[in-house]
C-alpha cells in the first residue's frame, strides 16, 4: 500500500505589531527585522503609522514575514493588522499593549512582549492630581487575553551595559521562536546597520537569553520612598501618629532644603493642631495635610528654581539621560519667563510696588552649563534668606493659615470633608495667573467657611468636591 505524504500549505504570513515611542528605536528594530528576513530568504514587508508628538501617541510599526524561503509566487502583504491575525505584539511601553487589546489586535493566538517601565503620557503628566494610569490591571488583561506574555525589565536586564531597549526587544522576539530567523542572521543585520553595533549586539544577546530562559522581571517596587529627616527631628516626629510619620519626615527634609531648620519646625507646629483634630483611626487627615502642607510651604519661586537648576549632580543626570559621556561637549540652555508675581518672590513686601506689571513676562534664555549662566543661577539661589520678607511669601503664608483653619473647623464634624478640604491645596499651584486665580478662589470660599459649615453643610461639601474635580480635570484653571 502506498503511503500518502501529507504536505502543509503555507497560506498566511507571520504578523508582528510594534508600539514604540519617540526615541525608543522602533524604526531601527523594524529595519533589523526586515534585513534579517531578507538575509534568510524570506519575503517580508514593514509599514508604520506615526503617532502624535512625543507621548500623546506611539508610532506603530507593522511587519509581515512569509515563512517560506524563496516561494514560487509573490506573497500578498497588507499595510495594517486585522483582529485575530496578529502573531506577535511588541510594546516598548506597557500601556501600548493595552491600546492593542482595546483595538482587538491581541487575541489568544498572540504572544505579547512588553517592557515593564512606564513612560507617562501627556495626559497623565498634565493632570493636576495623580493622573498616572495603574498599569497592573493592564498587565493582567494582557496576560488573560494573549497566548503568552513575556515581560522585559529593560533597566534590570541592561544594568551595567549600554544596551538599549530596542536591541533587547529584538533578541526577545527571536528568543520567542515565533519568527523563523536565526540569531546569527539577526546579529548580521545589526552589524550591517552600523548603529552602536557593540552595545546593540550585547542588548540582542540579553533579550535572546531572557526570552529563551523565561526570565521574569523583578518585583516592581510599590512602596513610597521618603527622604529621612535629620536626627534632631526624630523625637518631634515621634509625637505624631505612626501612619503619617514617613511623609512628615519627608516634608521636614524638603523644607530644610528649601529654607532652613526653623522653617521645618514651623511645619511641625502647624501640623500639631491637625493631628489633635484627626479623630479617625487611619489618621488619613494628618497624612493628607502633611503632604499638601510640605508642598505648599515649598512653593516654587525663582529662588527655588535657581536652587534646583544648580544641583551638583544635575549635569551628570542630564548626560546619563542623553547617554553621553563626559568627553562629549554638552550645552544646556534653560528658558525662563518670569512675570511680576515671580519677581515679587525676591522683593520685600514694602518695595513690591516697584516691580513693573509685565503682561507677558520677560523671556530669558540662559546657558546654565556655562560659567556665567551657572554663576547667575547660584546668585539667585543665594537670595534664599530674602524669601521670608518677600511679598509673595507673605501672601502664601496667610493663605496657608486660612486653609489650615478651615481644615480644623471641618474636622470637628466631618472627617471626610476635612480630608477633602485638605485636598483643596491642589488649587495653590502653578505660576502667575493660574496660581493667583486659585488662591483667590480659596480665599473667597474660606471667607464664609464657618457660617456655611453650620448652615449649609451639604452644599459646602458638594462645592468642595466639585472644585477638586474641576481642578484635577483642568490643570490650567485655578
Amino acid at each position: 500500500m502506498n503511503e500518502l505524504k501529507q504536505t502543509s500549505i503555507i497560506d498566511r504570513p507571520i504578523c508582528l505589531l510594534l508600539g514604540a515611542l519617540g526615541g525608543q528605536g522602533g524604526g531601527v528594530l523594524i529595519d533589523w527585522l526586515v534585513d534579517a528576513a531578507k538575509r534568510a530568504g524570506y519575503p517580508a514587508q514593514a509599514t508604520s503609522t506615526p503617532g502624535v508628538a512625543q507621548r500623546t501617541g506611539a508610532t506603530t510599526y507593522y511587519f509581515e514575514l512569509f515563512p517560506e524561503k524563496n516561494p514560487a509566487g509573490s506573497p500578498i502583504f497588507t499595510f495594517f493588522p486585522a483582529s485575530g491575525d496578529l502573531d506577535l505584539m511588541i510594546a516598548m511601553e506597557p500601556t501600548e499593549a493595552g491600546r492593542a487589546i482595546e483595538r482587538g489586535f491581541v487575541t489568544d493566538c498572540t504572544t505579547v512582549i512588553s517592557a515593564t517601565e512606564r513612560v507617562y503620557s501627556t495626559a497623565e503628566k498634565v493632570s493636576a492630581g495623580d493622573g498616572r494610569i495603574d498599569v497592573a490591571p493592564i498587565i493582567e488583561a494582557i496576560d488573560k487575553a494573549s497566548k503568552e506574555l513575556i515581560q522585559l525589565d529593560m533597566a534590570e536586564l541592561s544594568a551595567g551595559t549600554a544596551a538599549r531597549g530596542n536591541a533587547i526587544a529584538f533578541g526577545a522576539v527571536i528568543g520567542s521562536g515565533i519568527l523563523p530567523l536565526t540569531a546569527d542572521e539577526c546579529r548580521a543585520s545589526i552589524a550591517a546597520k552600523g548603529v552602536a553595533v557593540e552595545s546593540n549586539l550585547a542588548g540582542f544577546d540579553i533579550g535572546l537569553k531572557a526570552a529563551q530562559d523565561g526570565t521574569k522581571p523583578g518585583k516592581q517596587g510599590t512602596d513610597t520612598l521618603y527622604n529621612a529627616a535629620p536626627d534632631a527631628f526624630i523625637s518631634a516626629i515621634a509625637e505624631f501618629p505612626a501612619a503619617p510619620r514617613g511623609i512628615i519626615g519627608h516634608g521636614i527634609a524638603r523644607l530644610i532644603d528649601y529654607q532652613n531648620d526653623a522653617y521645618a519646625r514651623t511645619y511641625l507646629e502647624r501640623l500639631k493642631p491637625i493631628a489633635a483634630a484627626d479623630s479617625d483611626e487611619s489618621k488619613k487627615l494628618t497624612g493628607e495635610v502633611a503632604r499638601h502642607l510640605a508642598r505648599w510651604m515649598s512653593f516654587e519661586d525663582v529662588i527655588r528654581v535657581a536652587q534646583l537648576k544648580t544641583r551638583p549632580n544635575r549635569l551628570a543626570r542630564i548626560r546619563d539621560e542623553l547617554k553621553v559621556d563626559a568627553s562629549t561637549p554638552l550645552v544646556v540652555t534653560d528658558y525662563f519667563k518670569p512675570g511680576r508675581d515671580e519677581m515679587l518672590s525676591v522683593v520685600p513686601k514694602a518695595f513690591s510696588w516697584l516691580v513693573p506689571n509685565l503682561k507677558n513676562g520677560m523671556a530669558v534664555h540662559m546657558k546654565t552649563g556655562s560659567a556665567f549662566g551657572y554663576a547667575m543661577l547660584k546668585f539667585m539661589a543665594a537670595l534664599k534668606p530674602l524669601r521670608a520678607r518677600s511679598a509673595q511669601n507673605s501672601e502664601e503664608q496667610a493663605a496657608i493659615e486660612q486653609w489650615l483653619s478651615a481644615v480644623i473647623q471641618a474636622a470637628a464634624s466631618d472627617n471626610y470633608l476635612a480630608c477633602q478640604t485638605a485636598n483643596l491645596a491642589i488649587m495653590a499651584r502653578g505660576y502667575g495667573r493660574v496660581r493667583k486665580t486659585g488662591l483667590e478662589k480659596l480665599k473667597a470660599l474660606f471667607s464664609t467657611w464657618e457660617n456655611r459649615l453650620a448652615s449649609d453643610h451639604a452644599g459646602l461639601a458638594a462645592e468642595v468636591d466639585q472644585l477638586i474635580l474641576l481642578a484635577n480635570s483642568n490643570p490650567d484653571a485655578g
